[in-house]
């Protein structure tokens, strides 16, 4: 087929030699291959029966896609729960010190950031290092000041799972 078809030399010479080389694997001559494809491209594809699953198998299917809902459903669930309890908690103030901190390190700094010495919150560096650049976490534990499990612990929380 390919052979009458293309329009290039090389390609209609490439396949002229595989259809002789796939004939002569059957033991047929170039013509008798070509009159068989053509029986058989008259005749439509070919089906194969597939075998019918047994009740075992349907059984086994049915368990495991439920079983993989049930886990999706639940991680969603449990997600959803941890962002309640976030929210909740910040609405109590929990996190108000680390705020007030925060506030405070802001205002030493001074509202020209350009001329700042002071360091970037190491939390805040840490993400944007995972995030935009691929160095080795303990690269980035060395140039944060954070350890080891801080920088693990971020990097997992920054997948996005589901």
């Amino acid at each position: 087929m390919l052979a009458a078809e293309s329009s290039f030399q090389g390609e209609r010479d490439n396949a002229l030699a595989a259809a002789k080389r796939m004939a002569e694997r059957k033991g047929l001559t170039l013509d008798e291959a070509a009159a068989l494809r053509a029986q058989g491209a008259s005749e439509g594809p070919r089906q194969e029966a597939k075998r019918a699953p047994t009740e075992a198998e349907r059984e086994f299917a049915s368990r495991f896609a439920t079983s993989t809902h049930l886990m999706d459903q639940e991680i969603r669930r449990e997600k959803a729960r941890r962002e309640a309890a976030m929210k909740a908690a910040k609405d109590r103030g929990l996190d108000a010190e680390e705020r007030r901190a925060e506030e405070r390190r802001s205002r030493q700094r001074g509202t020209n950031r350009s001329n700042s010495k002071a360091r970037m919150n190491p939390y805040r560096h840490a993400a944007v290092l995972l995030a935009e650049t691929s160095l080795p976490f303990r690269e980035v534990a060395s140039i944060t000041g954070l350890n080891i499990y801080q920088i693990v612990g971020m990097k997992l929380k920054m997948r996005n799972v589901a």
